[in-house]
């Protein structure tokens, strides 16, 4: 096996394990596989991390940092309206590489309370924008909190779901949402 001759951060480790999730399915992530993508040494990978759980640990924080920037990045299109807003979340949300990590570290956090923990400030935080922008809208504190509360949860049944279902286009997300909220604004 050739070496390195520069050495690597756990980032690294973190960045092709998830790289390996999305080109190669979960069970790619083995250290083996991970050394031998890297070019180094298990000796390497043991520089980093106690164990794989390590890993899959530092794995789930990237993830949770990876979504902590998507509400900077929505806050960044203010001059949108909030509907678009959504719309842009859940087309973001549903892109494939996000969707075969986040199974993969929902999957991971049924046996890991640590993981388990992130996994759910994320669902918060998404929740949390979602209905700062139902309330933009003038929707009301309950009505906003219960529209809000159903698109979390029907993106979560997505992530769950969406191998055996049809997935909607960006066109027709924004139709359904659209719906969701007109009868909503007419109250």
């Amino acid at each position: 096996m050739p070496r390195r001759t520069t050495r690597l951060a756990a980032t690294d480790w973190v960045d092709a394990a998830l790289g390996l999730i999305t080109t190669e399915g979960v069970a790619s992530v083995k250290i083996n596989r991970l050394c031998a993508v890297l070019e180094v040494t298990k000796g390497s990978f043991y520089w980093h991390f106690d164990d794989i759980d390590a890993l899959w640990e530092a794995m789930a924080q990237r993830w949770h940092e990876t979504h902590n920037s998507r509400p900077t990045e929505l806050n960044a299109l203010a001059s949108v309206p909030a509907d678009e807003r959504v719309v842009t979340l859940a087309t973001m949300l549903m892109s494939d590489r996000n969707l075969t990590v986040e199974t993969a570290i929902r999957d991971w956090a049924r046996t890991n309370p640590r993981i388990a923990a992130t996994v759910q400030q994320i669902d918060r935080d998404v929740f949390d924008v979602i209905y700062s922008a139902m309330i933009e809208l003038d929707l009301g504190e309950i009505r906003a909190r219960l529209i809000a509360g159903l698109l979390v949860y029907a993106g979560i049944g997505y992530i769950h779901g969406h191998g055996s279902l049809p997935n909607p286009t960006p066109d027709e997300l924004r139709t359904a949402i659209s719906g969701l909220l007109s009868p909503a604004r007419d109250h």
